[in-house]
């Protein structure tokens, strides 16, 4: 079973973005405010397992650091097809965009307006988190939205940021 432990946002004055955390039964909403189109929006996704023994030096007192499990950076109109490639997670990226949960576009471009996903969660019978399970270790999803120029591929520039952190723990 995954347990949240926090998140945090970092917002520019063209895209918002607001996350819940409700701790009884796991999960979050968020709401994003898009103050102007997007013409290539994309998702940057890292996964990162933390060491142990969380400390601000990049290297923990027992040398452990932090791992990258997962990283990539994906259009939003390309995302769904992206994630069937990747089935670990795929039935939750179904879950947290399905209708009535979300009406979060994947539209490129992404146009203004507000967009809500309701249900935010990692169902506890996800096949990876038997894998992603170590003793007291923590997990950081580190999400970036990015804006790619139409006019020039190579640049990005950041709309907003997010990082919530988790652990996974048996359940008897």
């Amino acid at each position: 079973v995954m347990k949240l432990l926090g998140v945090s946002t970092w917002e520019t004055p063209v895209y918002g973005l607001k996350v819940n955390m409700f701790e009884k039964n796991n999960s979050m909403s968020s709401v994003t405010t898009v103050l102007q189109d997007v013409a290539i929006p994309m998702w940057r996704i890292v996964l990162i397992q933390q060491p142990r023994k969380r400390t601000s030096a990049p290297v923990s007192p027992r040398g452990e650091v932090p791992r990258v499990l997962y990283n990539a950076t994906t259009k939003t109109c390309d995302f769904m097809k992206y994630m069937r490639h990747v089935s670990a997670w795929n039935n939750v990226a179904k879950l947290v965009l399905a209708k009535g949960a979300s009406n979060m576009s994947l539209a490129c471009p992404l146009k203004r307006g507000v967009y809500v996903m309701n249900r935010i969660q990692v169902p506890p019978d996800t096949a990876i988190l038997k894998f992603m399970y170590h003793p007291n270790t923590i997990y950081t999803l580190d999400g970036t939205v990015l804006s790619q120029n139409p006019k020039d591929k190579g640049s990005l520039r950041t709309l907003c940021r997010y990082e919530i952190n988790a652990t996974i723990f048996k359940s008897c």
